[in-house]
């Protein structure tokens, strides 16, 4: 995500690296930016004479070359994926001095393109946080393969043609879609090393989600009454949402209600200055049983602005969180997903930066996370045996 937006919010840990520039990509970089000083170097030994989307190539070739030639010199990730960056960038290099020299790519600008490609998704599934840099150099190189594969001046079969644009076709959503995976397995590599959100506690917050910088330490006897006494208070103020009728009548956003976390806003309790009053909650959590019945499972709460911090009354158990990049509809509006690896939201919706912060307090009884994330199967498993057949 944008950094300016979390660089004044002191108190969280930042977003998934999704987002954002990983502090061990830095040197690929600045590696980067001597690119110019060899072009000048270049420069001096005569240009040669080559087309625009030659020049292009060479442009997008020497660009993955030398982030992977920063990588490589001073990468944290061992030995061995050093020298594999090292290789990755002596044969990229290789690649675009044919190109200098007017010679075809053949088969091994082909294979370097493929195969840095494809161990990128090797990484990404591993458990490899993906980052803007790694991102954007694939996509660098994806386009670098569309200009090797374009049909040549004696136009290849039709055939032909529809396999390679296919092929890139696949190597851009093979990279958004382990781009994903490698997100949210990133965010789940050693549990409890960033919040108190157990289900999500990993050493980088879930893509979408900016958590607060909090010690892994138990609460104190007194944190634990605080947060037992709010969820008690939370039970008692809601329980008339439970009809669904008298959230209408509140003014809470009930139409339509479906699914297991439909969330019910308030706009005027929005801007209504309480904080945390489990009496007028911005948004109410229904979900719908098996019977069709509309259930309050319960509520949401929002800060007022960005950046404010929310009061953690409960210590480390109640966490409050603020959400990154998510992609919003504005007819009807409503969340419609988060921005996807490759920086787009579906049609129609548009890019949220990053929200003020919230906190949940599910209220129905037995709920393993009652601030935190209530996990979708658990829900089903209360709705089947508590509503359907109580």
């Amino acid at each position: 995500m944008n950094a300016a937006l979390l660089a004044h919010v002191g108190h969280v840990a930042g977003g998934n690296p999704l987002y954002t520039i990983g502090a061990e990509h830095v040197a690929g970089l600045i590696a980067l930016g001597a690119l110019p000083i060899i072009w000048w170097l270049f420069r001096r030994r005569g240009v040669p004479a080559l087309a625009p989307i030659d020049w292009l190539l060479v442009a997008l070739l020497g660009a993955s070359a030398a982030i992977h030639g920063g990588l490589a010199i001073v990468d944290d990730h061992g030995l061995a994926l050093s020298v594999l960056f090292a290789v990755d960038a002596v044969l990229l290099a290789l690649v675009a001095r044919r190109v200098l020299r007017g010679s075809s790519v053949g088969r091994l600008g082909v294979a370097v393109l493929v195969g840095s490609i494809v161990a990128y998704w090797g990484s990404a599934l591993s458990g490899e946080a993906p980052d803007q840099v790694g991102l954007a150099t694939k996509l660098c190189e994806i386009l670098a393969l569309a200009i090797v594969l374009r049909p040549s001046a004696g136009s290849p079969s039709v055939w032909r043609s529809l396999a390679r644009g296919l092929a890139v076709v696949v190597l851009v959503v093979g990279t958004g879609a382990t781009s994903w995976i490698g997100a949210f397995r990133a965010s789940a590599a050693e549990p409890g090393a960033l919040t108190g959100h157990d289900i999500h506690g990993g050493p980088v917050a879930p893509p979408g989600m900016v958590m607060p910088t909090v010690l892994a330490r138990d609460a104190t006897p007194a944190e634990r009454m605080a947060a037992n006494d709010l969820i008690l208070a939370a039970r008692k103020a809601l329980a008339r949402y439970a009809d669904v009728g008298v959230a209408a009548a509140d003014g809470y956003n009930v139409n339509g209600i479906h699914g297991i976390d439909f969330h019910a806003s308030n706009p005027a309790n929005e801007h209504d200055g309480r904080i945390l009053d489990v009496g007028h909650p911005e948004t109410l959590v229904y979900a719908v049983a098996p019977n069709g019945q509309p259930v309050l499972m319960g509520a949401m709460f929002l800060m007022p602005k960005i950046g404010e911090p929310g009061p953690t009354i409960g210590g480390p158990l109640t966490v409050w969180h603020a959400h990154q990049h998510v992609c919003i509809s504005l007819t009807p509006p409503g969340l419609a997903g988060l921005l996807s690896p490759l920086g787009g939201c579906p049609i129609g919706t548009i890019d949220l930066a990053l929200t003020a912060e919230m906190i949940h307090i599910w209220i129905v009884p037995g709920a393993p996370e009652p601030f935190g994330d209530l996990d979708d199967g658990w829900k089903r498993v209360y709705l089947e045996r508590t509503v359907t057949n109580p």
